[in-house]
Protein backbone atom coordinates (compact mmCIF):
# COMPACT_ATOMS: atom_id res chain seq x y z
CA UNK A 1 0.00 0.00 0.00
CA UNK A 2 1.29 3.54 -1.08
CA UNK A 3 1.31 6.62 1.39
CA UNK A 4 1.57 9.91 1.80
CA UNK A 5 2.13 11.93 4.72
CA UNK A 6 1.05 14.86 6.30
CA UNK A 7 1.35 16.34 10.20
CA UNK A 8 3.77 12.60 10.79
CA UNK A 9 0.01 10.30 9.49
CA UNK A 10 0.12 8.16 6.86
CA UNK A 11 -2.82 8.98 4.34
CA UNK A 12 -3.55 6.37 1.45
CA UNK A 13 -2.68 6.87 -2.22
CA UNK A 14 -2.89 5.32 -5.31
CA UNK A 15 -1.41 5.86 -8.65
CA UNK A 16 -3.63 4.96 -11.81
CA UNK A 17 -3.64 5.84 -15.49
CA UNK A 18 -6.04 7.93 -16.42
CA UNK A 19 -7.03 7.91 -20.64
CA UNK A 20 -5.65 11.65 -21.70
CA UNK A 21 -3.72 12.56 -18.44
CA UNK A 22 -1.84 9.41 -17.58
CA UNK A 23 -0.25 8.35 -14.25
CA UNK A 24 -1.68 10.33 -11.68
CA UNK A 25 -2.27 9.82 -7.79
CA UNK A 26 -5.87 9.57 -5.92
CA UNK A 27 -5.58 9.94 -2.04
CA UNK A 28 -8.69 9.98 1.09
CA UNK A 29 -11.34 12.39 1.53
CA UNK A 30 -9.68 12.11 4.94
CA UNK A 31 -6.60 13.76 3.30
CA UNK A 32 -8.24 16.53 1.11
CA UNK A 33 -10.23 17.30 5.55
CA UNK A 34 -7.34 18.02 6.85
CA UNK A 35 -5.18 19.91 3.77
CA UNK A 36 -8.00 23.06 4.10
CA UNK A 37 -9.67 25.02 6.59
CA UNK A 38 -12.67 27.32 5.16
CA UNK A 39 -10.76 26.59 1.96
CA UNK A 40 -7.59 27.87 2.57
CA UNK A 41 -4.63 25.69 3.19
CA UNK A 42 -3.46 24.66 6.52
CA UNK A 43 0.27 25.00 5.94
CA UNK A 44 2.92 25.51 2.72
CA UNK A 45 3.40 21.58 3.48
CA UNK A 46 -0.34 21.37 3.06
CA UNK A 47 -0.31 22.94 -0.07
CA UNK A 48 3.00 20.82 -1.35
CA UNK A 49 0.83 17.78 -0.70
CA UNK A 50 -2.31 19.07 -2.39
CA UNK A 51 -0.45 19.59 -5.63
CA UNK A 52 0.56 16.44 -5.82
CA UNK A 53 -2.63 14.71 -5.76
CA UNK A 54 -4.86 14.58 -8.69
CA UNK A 55 -8.34 13.31 -7.10
CA UNK A 56 -9.94 12.78 -3.52
CA UNK A 57 -12.32 9.38 -3.10
CA UNK A 58 -13.93 8.21 0.16
CA UNK A 59 -12.44 5.16 1.56
CA UNK A 60 -14.71 2.61 0.29
CA UNK A 61 -13.46 3.77 -2.94
CA UNK A 62 -9.92 3.85 -2.25
CA UNK A 63 -10.81 -0.22 -2.64
CA UNK A 64 -12.27 -0.26 -5.85
CA UNK A 65 -10.43 -2.00 -8.53
CA UNK A 66 -8.10 0.02 -11.08
CA UNK A 67 -10.79 -0.27 -13.93
CA UNK A 68 -13.34 0.93 -11.36
CA UNK A 69 -11.81 4.04 -9.92
CA UNK A 70 -10.75 4.93 -13.15
CA UNK A 71 -14.27 4.91 -14.55
CA UNK A 72 -15.37 6.76 -11.09
CA UNK A 73 -12.89 9.47 -11.87
CA UNK A 74 -12.91 9.66 -15.37
CA UNK A 75 -16.70 10.41 -14.82
CA UNK A 76 -16.61 12.92 -12.14
CA UNK A 77 -13.60 15.02 -14.16
CA UNK A 78 -13.21 14.55 -17.17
Amino acid sequence: METIEFQNKQYRVRQINLPKLGEVLISTTSLNDILLINGNYVSNEASNVDDQIYYFVNEKQMNFSDKKLINLVTTEVL
